[in-house]
């Protein structure tokens, strides 16, 4: 019985949120496609600007992928104004044959086919994401929650929807007792995540790139 009343809870808590499913992938993938098209990350990944149109969605096929596999994705409603995965505890982190199995090879051949001269190899991308991986698991180290990627798409900024898909989510982490781990490359994001609760717990440029690198945590109330 107490088990049942916690879960009701949290479902009336998310209510309003649009949990995707498998039949949502291709439509989520282009909504983060069109979000992070001038992300940092995903400029250093694809530095074209057409291909990262043309490419950029196969690795969000992934990682949606790997969020209905392991985690739970939310957009405000049906329509996918927005795009939020979060992984639970003792899932926050993808090994190998994790990503293979939510798609990751396809990923890896479509990216390397890329024409442009300053693209990076695929070996460098690991070691980029390796690095600000190590930072997530050197800050926290007990399980938490990840707010792995949120995007709204281009069209619908500035509506709010972002606030939407994170404060269900935070109010439900909240009562379970759980911190909430997350990384932006944007500094214009930071004032957002403090206004939810977070705090810049790390600060950082990743090595041989331009790229800045801010790990956030909002801890629960004690």
């Amino acid at each position: 019985m107490f088990y049942k009343k916690i879960d009701l809870i949290v479902i009336m808590s998310i209510k309003d949120l649009y949990r995707l499913n498998r039949k949502d992938v291709l439509r989520a993938a282009n909504v983060h496609a069109r979000a992070f098209h001038n992300d940092p990350l995903v400029c250093l990944m694809y530095p074209n600007d057409e291909e990262r149109k043309k490419l950029s969605p196969y690795l969000w096929k992934f990682l949606i992928l790997d969020g209905l596999r392991y985690g739970e994705v939310y957009a405000p409603t049906s329509k996918l104004e927005g795009v939020a995965k979060w992984l639970p505890p003792k899932r926050e982190h993808i090994g190998i044959w994790r990503a293979i199995r939510s798609g990751a090879l396809t990923m890896v051949i479509k990216t390397a086919k890329q024409k442009d001269e300053r693209r990076i190899s695929i070996r460098k991308i690991e070691e980029i994401t390796d690095y600000i991986t190590d930072i997530h698991k050197k800050l926290v180290s007990e399980p938490h929650w990840y707010l792995a990627s949120i995007g709204v798409d281009s069209d619908n900024q500035g509506k709010g929807f972002g606030s939407k898909l994170m404060k269900p989510m935070l109010e439900r982490i909240e009562r379970e007792g759980y911190l909430v781990y997350l990384e932006t490359n944007h500094e214009g994001n930071i004032d957002l995540y403090k206004h939810l609760g977070f705090e810049v717990t790390d600060e950082c440029l990743v090595p041989e790139t331009n790229m800045k690198n801010w790990a956030m945590i909002k801890y629960p109330k004690s």
